[in-house]
């Protein structure tokens, strides 16, 4: 069900519901969440002789019935085949073509694959903490590293190749060498990791409800991209440097790829196309013309980011490539904080509402959407008492964000 739409097993704070009184918390059934029992049962007063807590319950508040609505089993289940497949197709792909250089270069490789894990591992902690108010679920975060990994890297190797040969006849093989890489990329690579982002909507559409969560995720995509990639250069510079040195040749291609170009590389790319699966995913596919151009936009606004990057344009030196990486790094940046604002705007708002509803100060309840608030609230709170007002802060944070993303429709 969308989220712009009203179940009518849902209420809001203040509004009470047959068989109910106004104040009870209901069962808690989010995702990555145990059941929680209500506080308070029907006929139960809450004692009054204290000032309410930040983090305190809420009112009635809406927590998800699961990750899936009615209507939306089916097409999860298609989209979680269509992962799986491409990632098994992927990995076919990149063993093939990894398995001569791997086999003929075995230490190197293994140092490779190091500093490619160490890599993953800190974009992982980086791109998950960029989403405000809380992370995306692990599971999830880590299936969109998987994608990028396996099934947009191993695909778009083998349609490089293609299209590289086809630009060569079309161009003539000189002009190709110069502009291949630029004209071909933004199409096959910058396709291949939005179907990813995609693919994770539909499967996971309680994960990707709006704009931010379509960064994140494309960031995601786009990091588990980068270290397969890396890894392939590695290899690639181990023969490109006659074998002389190996394990410089690994380390070297590793530090440019990462430390010069790392933040205008891949990661920021499939953030900003990724933005725009979140805008279509907010309205459950049906967007009107201003969402729908908007999203156009983004796309097309990764691709040419991608495009200049890849080109000869400003030449190979540190100032033209430092000048590429700039432009796809504010420009994601840009796509980043005006979603980001948007969204902690849209989840204060409802904190303050359901804060209200408790007599909690407006102050206290708004800051329950930084980590730190939630840190600081528990703080005043008796040790004893913690897991209990802990999970009643999740339940407040689970309802903002389920607001934001009807505010983001309404």
């Amino acid at each position: 069900m969308s989220h712009a739409q009203h179940d009518p097993r849902k209420h809001t704070p203040g509004q009470g519901q047959p068989g109910s009184e106004e104040g009870q918390v209901p069962l808690q059934r989010g995702p990555g969440h145990e059941d929680v029992a209500p506080e308070r049962r029907t006929g139960e007063t809450e004692p009054t002789d204290r000032e309410p807590v930040a983090g305190d319950a809420p009112g009635p508040v809406h927590i998800g019935h699961g990750d899936h609505e009615p209507g939306q089993r089916r097409p999860a289940l298609a989209a979680m085949v269509v992962l799986g497949a491409a990632c098994v197709v992927g990995l076919a792909l990149l063993s093939m073509n990894m398995f001569g250089a791997v086999r003929a270069y075995a230490a190197p490789a293994l140092l490779a694959f190091a500093l490619c894990a160490l890599t993953y591992a800190v974009g992982f902690w980086i791109f998950r903490r960029i989403r405000p108010v809380r992370p995306p679920r692990v599971t999830v975060a880590v299936l969109a590293t998987v994608w990028g990994i396996l099934a947009a890297t191993g695909v778009a190797a083998f349609a490089n190749t293609a299209m590289g040969g086809l630009w060569g006849q079309v161009l003539g093989y000189e002009t190709a060498g110069a502009w291949s890489a630029a004209l071909t990329a933004p199409l096959n690579e910058e396709l291949l990791k939005l179907a990813g982002v995609v693919v994770l909507a539909v499967a996971f559409p309680h994960a990707v409800r709006g704009p931010i969560d379509g960064f994140v995720f494309g960031a995601l995509v786009g990091l588990g991209f980068e270290v397969t990639e890396n890894f392939l250069y590695a290899l690639n510079s181990i023969s490109l440097s006659g074998a002389l040195a190996p394990a410089t040749s690994v380390t070297d291609s590793t530090v440019v790829r990462v430390v010069l170009t790392g933040l205008g590389s891949h990661w920021a790319m499939t953030a900003v196309s990724g933005t725009a699966v979140g805008l279509l995913a907010a309205v459950s596919w049906r967007p009107g013309t201003r969402r729908a151009l908007a999203a156009l936009g983004l796309v097309l606004l990764a691709m040419l980011g991608h495009f200049f990057f890849d080109s000869p344009l400003l030449g190979e030196g540190l100032l033209g490539v430092a000048v590429k990486v700039a432009f796809v790094f504010l420009s994601a940046m840009a796509v980043y904080f005006t979603v980001r604002h948007t969204f902690r705007s849209r989840v204060k708002r409802s904190l303050a509402e359901q804060g209200k509803q408790l007599g909690m100060r407006r102050s206290d309840a708004k800051a329950l959407a930084s980590r730190h608030g939630r840190r600081k609230a528990l703080a005043h709170v008796a040790r004893p008492e913690r897991p209990d007002v802990r999970r009643r802060q999740e339940r407040m944070v689970e309802e903002a964000e389920d607001r934001a993303a009807r505010y983001a429709v309404d």
